[in-house]
């Protein structure tokens, strides 16, 4: 009997490979026989599941997308304060720190690739409301135009201090981050300026 295979999983698998290839070498670093080579797979299986680097790239993109989302919503959802729900976008930890890291790079590719482009900026609107979605949900604020513009400046200033982290991360550790995004909560939210540390 042939063996199942789980397509889906291993696009995942590869993908998350690429992902910490990616982190450490940047996209220009990273070809796709080495990511074959560290999945203990042929360069024809690898093929097999993405068409092209580009194909690949895109996948791991959207993937390191998918899993903050996730994180964001789950805290959002159980009730986790504004200040957590938001702060799982920095990068306070190895994973997340990786996931910067690719999404620095591709900012980089955006700049001169059309698709790149197109992706970054679908994924940009969707982190908007997808903090719009914490603060409604916290009931911080109530739903209207303000609270949407609230949520655009939040995450400007998310990827601010994420993109500072990454860079210079023994002046950017997770704790500064985290006091850093509670100033910024705290002089755009009007129900959290006298909240209590």
């Amino acid at each position: 009997m042939p063996k199942i295979v789980d397509h889906d999983a291993r696009r995942e698998e590869v993908a998350e490979i690429a992902a910490r290839m990616i982190a450490q070498r940047g996209i220009e670093g990273t070809r796709i026989r080495d990511v074959a080579e560290l999945a203990g797979y042929s360069t024809s299986i690898v093929s097999h599941y993405f068409k092209s680097k580009h194909e690949l790239l895109m996948c791991v993109y959207r993937l390191r997308m998918k899993q903050t989302v996730a994180r964001v919503e789950a805290i959002t959802r159980e009730g986790g304060d504004l200040l957590d729900s938001l702060a799982a976008v920095l990068p306070l930890d190895v994973e997340r720190n990786e996931s910067w890291r690719i999404w620095l790079a591709f900012w980089g590719l955006a700049t001169s690739d059309a698709n790149f482009l197109a992706e970054q900026r679908q994924r940009s609107r969707e982190s908007v409301e997808l903090f719009h979605r914490a603060i409604i949900g916290s009931g911080a604020m109530r739903e209207g135009a303000q609270s949407r513009l609230v949520a655009q400046a939040l995450l400007s200033s998310a990827a601010g201090i994420a993109t500072q982290a990454v860079y210079d991360p023994e002046n950017w550790p997770a704790q500064r981050q985290r006091e850093i995004l509670r100033l910024l909560l705290e002089s755009t939210v009007p129900a959290l300026a006298a909240t209590p540390d």
